[in-house]
């Protein structure tokens, strides 16, 4: 046991001094990690506030469930229930033709008179539905349309399939962009750190050779390299999460974020302080991952 402890007291050792020894390598490793996690920190602030403004904006969709105009309260009752039971249906909200006039004129306050210049009921009775988000697709809420219009005194079902399928595409696109651009980051960390450590490798190559002449195993040998690897990787890490913090509050006070809607939903909200914890861990993974498969070239050559 002791022997153990006297080990990794000599590879934490050999460590802090590798790193304190050779300072503009130890920076640039760091500022090199820092600025390739700034960059996916931001990318992954931009995919929550995306996916959070998606899951905002399925959850305020609505499909419209239009009655005859001569449907009588037995027919809405029996529609009422249907949409109650059906499971697809997570809220249904049934419309009077006064409140429906009522809405039109709040919303549209210059075309209060336009009903009665048209003539007739043009306000009939109907159901505001949101859907469950299984349900939230154009496929789906096509069948479901098909379906409710077969039921007596129903009318018409309208739904804003153009918007169903811009909901989709946008979806689409965060995921898919988002693995290959988050993929070609994490590998910018990977060949930074394997980079600086060959070159450590390379400057303490007469070190590694007496090392080895005196019987270090590889372990001994290598330790050092991976701690010191991991260390930079988590600073490097710390560093660009702070960064995308100090951003996303410059941002969020600027005169653009107010003035530019867009701006509000790509970077309207932050993950929070836990989700900043990301960034550090990846960085350390990512160095010491990139360390060892540098050390099996280099320690070997």
């Amino acid at each position: 046991m002791s022997g153990i402890l006297a080990s990794i007291r000599h590879v934490l050792r050999e460590a802090r001094d590798g790193l304190v020894r050779h300072p503009a390598l130890t920076i640039l490793a760091m500022l090199s990690i820092g600025v390739s996690l700034y960059v996916f920190g931001l990318f992954l602030l931009l995919a929550f506030n995306l996916d959070q403004t998606s899951r905002t904006l399925s959850r305020e969709l609505r499909v419209h469930l239009y009655m005859k105009p001569s449907a009588d309260a037995p027919a809405i009752d029996a529609v009422r229930s249907m949409l109650a039971a059906d499971p697809a249906v997570a809220d249904a909200r049934f419309i009077s033709p006064e409140e429906g006039r009522a809405l039109f004129a709040e919303q549209f306050p210059g075309l209060d008179n336009l009903p009665g210049e048209i003539g007739g009921e043009i306000f009939p009775p109907a159901f505001e539905m949101v859907l469950r988000p299984a349900y939230q697709d154009t496929d789906a809420v096509e069948r479901l349309a098909r379906a409710w219009r077969l039921a007596p005194g129903v009318d018409e079902v309208r739904y804003d399939r153009a918007w169903f399928e811009r909901l989709r595409a946008l979806l689409g696109l965060v995921r898919s962009g988002g693995y290959g651009l988050g993929t070609l980051l994490l590998l910018a960390v990977m060949v930074t750190v394997g980079a600086v450590v060959r070159l450590t490798v390379l400057a303490r190559r007469d070190e590694i050779d007496i090392m080895k002449l005196v019987g270090a195993t590889a372990a001994l040998v290598r330790g050092p390299f991976l701690v010191g690897a991991a260390v930079q990787g988590l600073l490097g890490g710390a560093l660009a999460s702070a960064a995308v913090r100090l951003t996303w509050r410059a941002l969020v006070g600027s005169a653009a974020y107010h003035e530019n809607p867009f701006m509000a939903l790509a970077a309207g909200r932050f993950p929070g302080t836990t989700a900043l914890a990301i960034l550090p861990v990846a960085g350390a993974l990512l160095a010491l991952a990139a360390a060892a498969l540098s050390l099996r070239r280099a320690t070997t050559a």
